[in-house]
Formats: C-alpha cells, structure tokens, sequence
C-alpha cells in the first residue's frame, strides 16, 4: 500500500504544481488587461494602473473605486481593479504584470508590505499608499485622511456635545482598517482636542467583519457599562447598527453617539437626534486623487508626496448644506 502511494506522489507534486503555475499566469494575464478609459470592453493600453484594495464590498470602499474609475476617465488611462486577501496573488505578482502604476491599500502586514513596494520600486512602478501610510527609510506618496485630524474631529465634537466627566468608548472596525491601523494616531488627536476638559476612562475596542458584531459590543456597553456616557464609531455600519440599538434600549439621549460617514441613513439619524454628530471622510476623492497622484509620477517623475483628503464634521447645525451637497463627500 505505501509503496503504490510513493508511486502516485510524483503525479500528485506534478498536478499541485501545474495548478499553481495556472493560477500565477492567470494573474499575470488578468493584471495585464486593463479596461480601457474610453471602452468599457477589455483592452491593451499603453498606460495602465494597478488599483490594489481590500476584499470588502462596504460602502467607503465602492466610493474610493468610483473616485478611481472617474479620474481613470478623465486622464484617459487603463484601471485594473484588484481586490487584495491573503489568499490572493495579485500584490505579490504585479511586479511582472507589466502594470505602469499601482495604487495600494495597504492591507497586509507591514513588513510583507514593505517587500512588495521594494520591489515595485526596483522595477521603477511608481506607488501611491492610500488611507494607511507604511513606514519606511523612504516615504511612500500618501493620499487619504490625516488620521490625526481625525482624531482632533472626534475631539473636538466630543468636547461640544460630552457631560462631565466625560466616559468615552472609542470603538474601531476591522471593516475600516485604515483607521485602525492607525489608531494612536487618532488617540492622540482625541486627547488633545478634549484639552482641559474633565475625563473619566477612554474604552479602546474593536469590531469585526460581521455586520452583527456591532449590534453585540454596543448591547454590552450599554448593559454592563453604565458610566459610559458616550460612544464614538469609525464605520458607517457599525453606526447604523449601533443607532438601533440606542432606539431599541431607549436610551437616545442618555448616551451620546458620534457616528461615522455621511451616507443618507447616517444623515437621516442625526436628523432625528439618534446621532449627535458623524465623523465624514472623502473616500470618492481619495480614488480620485490616488490616480491623479500615480499618474503624475508615471508622467513626469514627480508628483505631490502627501494629499490630505480632509475630515468633517456633521451635525444638525450644518445637516442641510451636507445633504444638499452629497455626492462630493
């Protein structure tokens, strides 16, 4: 029997590797074709970029893709859409696609990151980082939210809306790991926003992937900690699931929620006094900006090293220019 299974395993390696094979010139061929600015239909063009984002169909990320695909447009270049996981090759094989730019989420860890842009670089593909910055001897181009800033927002809403002492729980999101990848740096601007105002305990937690997860921690905070008097959400679903269970607890009021993007159902919340205020970034130009950045560099060899996408802040008070104005947030 174990001899007739040594017999087999030649065939076996053989087969695993030919599937593997398959799979890298697959990706190598799908990263080569790109859809054309002008032609919807599937094209070789002279000029090309590698957009690299997260495997997450939540709403911040349809927005940055659609930035992207208008800016792709607009200059007249190919866009190749690529959704990154740790199970998928496309990051690790666009080195060979023959891609002439690439714009990145920097979704995986950092030192893996850092391999993959070295050797872009040595390639001479430029990279534009977006929503989450890499440290490294060389800075990256960066576009996307001052996470600080972010912070400082946070801050600073909390600081107009909080009851002495203010009991905060800061709650992060795997679905928004650009934010969470980068929490001390919102930390820090939450602490000093608040300044000199009296504060109890600041709660650090974190949500998953699961839509429901949300709904659960938010039921937790409530029950198991009173004293907390005000949360605050960096993701649009982790807002619209933690706004229903305020309503259901009936507890609108009695606790302070500081929401995240500015989707209609957010803004319908603040409306109704559900949320105190959101937290809004721009993730359509973001897209945008990205491959205007990458483009550049490709170009020209030069290009800005930093844009800043910007941060708002919604409330009631100016609920009715953002609304009239949706579509550019």
């Amino acid at each position: 029997m174990r001899n007739s299974i040594n017999r087999f395993m030649p065939v076996i390696f053989g087969l695993l590797f030919t599937v593997s094979l398959g799979i890298s010139l697959y990706t190598i061929f799908s990263l080569s074709r790109v859809s054309s600015a002008t032609d919807e239909r599937y094209t070789e063009v002279s000029s090309h970029i590698g957009f690299f984002i997260p495997d997450n169909s939540y709403s911040f990320f349809q927005e940055v893709i659609a930035g992207a695909e208008e800016a792709a447009k607009e200059r007249g270049v190919g866009l190749s859409l690529h959704r990154v996981s740790s199970e998928s090759p496309d990051l690790s094989m666009a080195k060979y696609s023959g891609i002439t730019g690439a714009v990145i989420y920097p979704d995986i860890p950092e030192e893996e990151m850092r391999r993959i842009l070295s050797e872009l670089a040595a390639v001479d593909i430029p990279v534009v980082l977006i929503e989450h910055n890499i440290a490294d001897a060389k800075p990256w181009p960066y576009v996307g939210t001052n996470n600080f800033d972010l912070g400082k927002k946070i801050g600073d809403l909390a600081a107009s809306i909080g009851k002495d002492p203010i009991e905060m729980a800061v709650v992060y999101s795997e679905k928004s790991p650009g934010i969470y990848a980068e929490r001390e740096l919102v930390e820090m601007g939450i602490l000093s926003a608040l300044g000199e105002r009296e504060i109890g305990t600041v709660h650090y937690m974190t949500t998953d992937m699961n839509p429901l997860d949300a709904e659960d921690l938010t039921s937790r905070i409530l029950s198991d900690s009173p004293e907390i008097n005000l949360i605050v959400y960096t993701d649009s679903n982790d807002t619209l699931a933690a706004s229903q269970v305020l309503i259901d607890m009936n507890l609108v009021g009695q606790v302070q929620l500081i929401g995240f993007g500015s989707e209609e159902p957010v803004l319908d919340l603040i409306s109704r006094g559900v949320i105190a205020g959101s937290i809004a970034v721009n993730p359509f130009d973001i897209g945008f900006r990205s491959v205007e950045v990458v483009h550049e560099l490709e170009m020209q060899g030069v290009s800005e090293s930093f844009v800043d996408t910007g941060v708002e802040i919604i409330t009631k008070k100016n609920l009715s220019y953002q609304t009239n104005r949706r579509g550019t947030l």
